[in-house]
């Protein structure tokens, strides 16, 4: 029986996608990390009154937001194919 299930997988293709599974997901969830740490900051900066640092924390949350909506995007189009 153990044979029969051998043939039927493709290890060496399972593990590549486990593999790219297992980056991906740590890359998503660093840039989450970066986008809430970016906000905390811009927070702290409206809060000091300092402009300048609100608009690049802030443009720094929107650009973590935007590249997390662009892993959930690339991975439904690989999950439809």
């Amino acid at each position: 029986m153990n044979v029969v299930y051998a043939k039927l997988v493709d290890w060496d293709l399972l593990g590549e996608a486990v593999a790219a599974s297992f980056v991906i997901g740590i890359a998503v969830l660093v840039i989450a990390g970066v986008a809430v740490a970016a906000s905390l900051r811009a927070q702290d900066q409206r809060a000091a009154g300092a402009e300048g640092g609100v608009i690049g924390w802030s443009a720094l949350t929107v650009v973590c937001v935007l590249a997390i909506a662009g892993a959930i995007a690339a991975g439904i189009w690989v999950m439809a194919q």
